[in-house]
This record gives C-alpha cells, sequence and structure tokens, in this order.
C-alpha cells in the first residue's frame, strides 16, 4: 500500500505532462490561435506547471520515505523550509491564473464576443444593401415589402409602391462612360434615401431601377409624392461631376385596394403604370388607378 502511495504521486505527473504536451501541441499546430483561447491555454498551463512540480516534489519525498528512492532525499526535502515551497507556488500560480482570468481573458472574450456580433452585423447589412447606392437591395425590399403588405391585410391599412426608372439611363453611359452612370445611381440613391421616412423602403432593384415602399400612403398622397420626387431627381441630378446632364425618371404608382392585396399584384401594376409612363413621353409620373377604393383603407400619408 505503501508502495502504491508513493507511486500515485509519479502518475499524476504523468497525467499532468500529457497535458502539457497537449498544450504545446496546440501552439505548435495553431500558431495564430486568437487571444482568448492563447490567454486560457497560458491559464491551463500555469496550472499544470504548478501541479507538475508539487507531485513532483511529494513523489521525491515519499518515494525515499516509503524505500523507493534514496533516504538522503527524504531528510533534503523534508526540510521545514522546503515543505513550503509547494505551497507558496500554489499561492502565487493561484495569483496568476486569477489575474489573467479577471485583467486579460474576461476583458478579451467580451471584445472578442462584441466584435463577433459587429462582425455578424455587418455581414447581414451587407445582404441587405446594395453596394452602389447605399440603399436597400431587390430582395431586403421584397422581404420588408412581404411584411407591410401582410400588416395591411391584417389592419386593412393603405399602402403604396412607386417603381422607378432612370430614362434613356444607357444613352448616359454611352455618351459618358459607365462612371458618370454610377454616379447618377447613386445621386438618385442618396436622394432617395433623404427623402423616405423611418416608415418608407427605398431600394434599388435593378440595374437602373428603384422601388419605394409607403406604408400608411393611399393613391393621391403617393402621386404627389412620386411628382415631387421626380423633379427633385432633375434638380439634383442637373449635373453631376461636372458634366451637365439631364436626368429625368419615370415612375409608375400603385396603391393597395381591398381586392388586390398581394404583392405580385401591387408590383405589377405599378410596372404597367411605369411602361405607361415611359410610353406617354417619359419623366412623368403614371398611376394605375384603384378599382376599388374601400373606405377603411382611407388613411393620410
Amino acid at each position: 500500500m505503501q508502495v502504491v502511495a508513493a507511486l500515485i504521486y509519479w502518475l499524476i505527473v504523468l497525467l499532468w505532462m500529457t497535458v502539457l504536451g497537449t498544450i504545446a501541441c496546440f501552439y505548435v499546430r495553431n500558431p495564430r490561435a486568437f487571444g482568448t483561447t492563447r490567454l486560457l491555454l497560458a491559464v491551463l498551463a500555469v496550472d499544470t506547471l504548478r501541479n507538475i512540480f508539487e507531485n513532483t516534489y511529494f513523489g521525491l519525498y515519499f518515494g525515499s520515505e516509503y524505500g523507493l528512492l534514496s533516504p538522503t532525499l527524504r531528510s533534503v526535502l523534508g526540510h521545514p523550509v522546503l515543505l513550503v515551497v509547494p505551497k507558496i507556488l500554489n499561492v502565487i500560480a493561484a495569483v496568476v491564473v486569477l489575474s489573467l482570468l479577471f485583467w486579460r481573458w474576461l476583458p478579451l472574450a467580451v471584445k472578442e464576443r462584441g466584435a463577433a456580433e459587429q462582425h455578424a452585423s455587418d455581414l447581414e447589412a451587407l445582404a441587405s444593401i446594395d453596394w452602389l447606392t447605399g440603399i436597400y437591395n431587390r430582395r431586403q425590399f421584397e422581404a420588408l415589402a412581404y411584411a407591410e403588405v401582410a400588416r395591411c391585410q391584417r389592419y386593412l391599412r393603405p399602402m403604396s409602391i412607386l417603381m422607378i426608372d432612370v430614362d434613356n439611363f444607357k444613352t448616359i453611359n454611352d455618351r459618358f462612360g459607365h462612371a458618370v452612370g454610377d454616379r447618377v445611381l447613386q445621386a438618385i440613391g442618396a436622394l432617395l434615401g433623404t427623402a423616405k421616412r423611418e416608415s418608407d423602403v427605398a431600394a434599388r432593384v435593378g440595374g437602373d431601377e428603384f422601388a419605394f415602399l409607403l406604408p400608411e400612403t393611399t393613391e393621391g398622397p403617393a402621386e404627389l409624392f412620386a411628382e415631387r420626387l421626380r423633379q427633385q431627381v432633375c434638380e439634383y441630378c442637373a449635373a453631376v461631376d461636372g458634366i451637365k446632364l439631364n436626368v429625368g425618371i419615370s415612375i409608375g404608382v400603385a396603391s393597395s385596394t381591398f381586392n388586390q392585396p398581394t404583392l405580385e399584384r401591387l408590383l405589377r401594376r405599378a410596372d404597367a403604370a411605369l411602361y405607361e409612363a415611359k410610353g406617354a413621353g417619359r419623366n412623368r409620373v403614371a398611376v394605375s388607378r384603384s378599382p376599388i377604393q374601400s373606405p377603411t383603407r382611407i388613411a393620410a400619408a
């Protein structure tokens, strides 16, 4: 039994050496381990070294005590001053470990968690924002529009959609280059972003096509807003990068009705109105008149 008691310390040393070897292998294979992992491994390494030293010390002491090693070791290691050394090292190791955990590891872990959440938020924004204009893209517009249509159906509230197309955009690209064309799209996107209310949704849904969702807006106010928007684009894009341009937009307006509640039908009506504006000479607003206007749907814009 005494032999087993002496050897148990060396078994513990072997186990902790295995842990230390595992930590070392991780460092070798992953030299660029991020901060919190590196600090956590440092904490494990400190505690592992403490355990190795302590169990080696007592393994030597009890090995000599039970006759497995030279009795001289017992007289040396059994000195009261030396017996305190493992305990002192325990205290030092505990202080180091707690310092690393509370003053370095925890702040870094919180910081990395915040950075990861911000990164996820940035990726989500990139997936929903048009890279050129900075407003929503088609996918995000449709997602928000479907949600708004569902709300309108449930509470019998009005909503309108504007489909916007830049007139003769190909001519602008051919004559002045794609860089100027991009600046025109960026200018229109900035104008849409400025003109919208908090509840509105502005998006670029195609090359030179934009869409504008107006919740709580009936046909009349939507038409007035579209006309005001058309005039603002003409004035705002009169010159781009010092180049005088004659930029106009055609807008098709469609408002929700009791018998046409789906987004697809609303978009088709807005597209049809847009083609009507194009056919009538461009740079104008055309409205897809609601076949039925329910009194319960009338609300101020």
